[in-house]
């Protein structure tokens, strides 16, 4: 069974300076919980402790906050946090406890690992899901990463063991060979966190899976650091489309609830927009958008239905005759 851990309040609050406000971070949670993620990230895109640092960027709230806004918002998500040894305490993680959480996943570059040991330990004793990061996961050899994955595999606390492109810099032969390489070793779940600076954040998350990978990361919009993240909505239609989705929420929700709550908030654009994805899945050539656009406003009907309809009966050569056909149609279900 493939997790989505569902980053947008977490790793896409860097996409707006951590500004996120306890009542867009509730909205936003209620709203991923109704779409059926069950594990949700929230806080300051550097975890615990990091929102009222100054060298790494001022939060509009604090960690309490985030929290208790999420909870109340989706009591029963599983709502997690960020922490980095060194921005955030031990006293951090009580403060998330007391407040609800139910994971935290701990992150460390690859060659300092061991610095999340004491951390996992005290985390893992207080009853939370445990995931340990291993940021710039790039920075050693495939084999070299099976190592450490080993070495955590035996201190029997992380409950996954994150593979981490902070780059966005691998490829997805790289990616399946780190993971396919220490699946054959390791006992504990792996997941995969990818950036898309090189657009590969789909291809690479889709190949973490092929490896084996149970835990994959994703944001709506691809909101995030950089270049930004996996993009939820891309993500959730392929696994849908491979069998391996735990959402079965249709697509079009997607596209509304992105346009609704993150679309506004972006001051540039991550990822693609919901026509451009939905060309995609319709299998429909652009160039006849502008007939798609003039029937669906004399009909009164969404475009978007209006094309994959359209697209599954005829995506060669479709006429104006049978847009106008499905658009009769899609106006009398919805009268």
């Amino acid at each position: 069974m493939i997790t989505i851990v569902e980053n947008t309040l977490r790793d896409g609050s860097y996409a707006i300076d951590f500004q996120f406000d306890k009542n867009q971070t509730a909205e936003i949670t209620s709203g991923l919980y109704s779409l059926g993620f069950s594990y949700i990230e929230v806080g300051h895109g550097l975890g615990l402790g990091a929102w009222n640092n100054i060298q790494v960027g001022l939060s509009k709230e604090n960690d309490e906050t985030y929290i208790k806004a999420a909870k109340f918002a989706a009591p029963n998500a599983h709502i997690g946090v960020f922490f980095i040894p060194g921005i955030g305490s031990k006293n951090d993680i009580d403060l998330a406890i007391d407040n609800g959480i139910n994971f935290i996943r701990i992150g460390s570059n690859v060659d300092t690992f061991r610095n999340t040991l004491q951390f996992a330990e005290y985390a893992k004793g207080k009853g939370l899901i445990v995931a340990i990061n291993l940021m710039k996961s790039y920075a050693v050899k495939s084999y070299e990463f099976t190592t450490i994955a080993k070495e955590i595999d035996t201190w029997d606390v992380a409950d996954v063991i994150y593979l981490v492109d902070s780059a966005g810099c691998m490829l997805p032969d790289e990616v399946f060979e780190y993971i396919d390489r220490t699946r054959e070793k390791v006992a504990t779940p792996i997941g995969f966190h990818g950036h898309n600076n090189l657009s590969l954040a789909i291809a690479n998350g889709i190949q973490a899976i092929n490896a084996g990978a149970t835990y994959i990361d994703t944001s709506i919009r691809g909101m995030g650091r950089s270049a930004g993240n996996a993009q939820t909505e891309i993500m959730i239609y392929i696994l849908q489309k491979m069998g391996l989705c735990p959402i079965y929420t249709e697509i079009y929700k997607f596209y509304e609830f992105a346009n609704k709550y993150i679309v506004p908030l972006m001051s540039y654009a991550q990822g693609l927009s919901d026509e451009e994805i939905h060309i995609g899945i319709s299998k429909f050539h652009s160039s006849y958008l502008p007939l798609a656009d003039k029937v669906s406003k004399t009909f009164n009907v969404d475009n978007m239905r209006l094309i994959k309809m359209v697209s599954d009966i005829n995506c060669l050569n479709p006429t104006e005759s049978l847009f106008r056909d499905i658009a009769e149609k899609l106006k009398k279900a919805n009268e």
